[in-house]
């Protein structure tokens, strides 16, 4: 071929030739612009980055006042458990009797012979029965026209009595019958106890006199009475039973009838 032809054909093909390349020409120099572009971008070793730092910042300055923070609260609801559990301890103790009652036993010239404590006395001498008893008795027969000294007795007197028991139903049905308040009005009666016996362990014979006289003064009658008691032995456990019945000698049963 002439010159002039492959001039000629190159012109013809050029065209052609172009656009074959041109599809993978472009994508190489799009890979190549991209890593420059990321390599503009990405952050120099060693470079601060603002939106890390005002991360980090925030954390500093806030996150410690916010674990701060929670601790407080662990530490304040716990405190509260602490005080609520101390203030129900000190209400239980300070609601226990304090009161701790002592029996000193004196000889003839006053000096002190024996002293124990009446809680823990469950065992009580046999005199101090008797003694409580003959006032029981007292205190259930006799009739006065002071009040406020007939309240004393009737109180005295429930208090030797336990609730529940068959003594407390038997005296309050000869209260009923025979009010004290209202037989004052009338006259009196003196109750004289005479005799306290052991007859078993528990139960005691009493026997006792009642002069019964009217508003001035005369003696209306005579009688002679006798009962026997069951005796129980219990420590008194409250302010009030420790001032009324400190040896806690209570009486869980009567019965008694007028001797011939």
């Amino acid at each position: 071929m002439s010159a002039a032809q492959l001039k000629q054909l190159a012109t013809k093909l050029a065209p052609r030739l172009a656009a074959r390349e041109v599809p993978a020409v472009q994508p190489k120099v799009a890979a190549a612009v991209k890593p420059a572009a990321a390599a503009q971008k990405a952050p120099v070793k060693g470079e601060s980055n603002p939106y890390l730092d005002a991360r980090r910042e925030w954390n500093e300055r806030y996150g410690d006042y916010i674990h701060q923070a929670q601790h407080w609260r662990t530490m304040a609801i716990v405190s509260g458990l602490v005080s609520f559990v101390c203030v129900i301890g000190i209400a239980y103790i300070g609601g226990q009797s304090k009161i701790i009652p002592y029996i000193v036993e004196v000889d003839k010239t006053g000096d002190a012979v024996a002293v124990g404590r009446a809680d823990r006395t469950y065992t009580v001498d046999a005199r101090i029965i008797k003694a409580y008893l003959a006032r029981f008795v007292v205190d259930w027969r006799s009739v006065t026209i002071d009040s406020v000294a007939q309240k004393g007795a009737v109180d005295r007197l429930y208090a030797m009595v336990p609730r529940g028991s068959i003594a407390v139903g038997k005296m309050s049905e000869y209260f009923r019958a025979n009010n004290p308040f209202a037989a004052a009005a009338k006259g009196t009666v003196a109750t004289s106890v005479t005799n306290v016996l052991p007859i078993s362990e528990k139960t005691w014979q009493v026997e006792w006199t009642e002069v019964s006289r009217d508003s001035r003064g005369t003696v209306l009658s005579t009688v002679r009475m006798k009962a026997s008691i069951l005796v129980g032995l219990t420590p008194p456990t409250s302010e009030a039973q420790i001032l009324l019945n400190p040896l806690g000698v209570y009486i869980t049963d009567i019965n008694w009838s007028q001797q011939l």
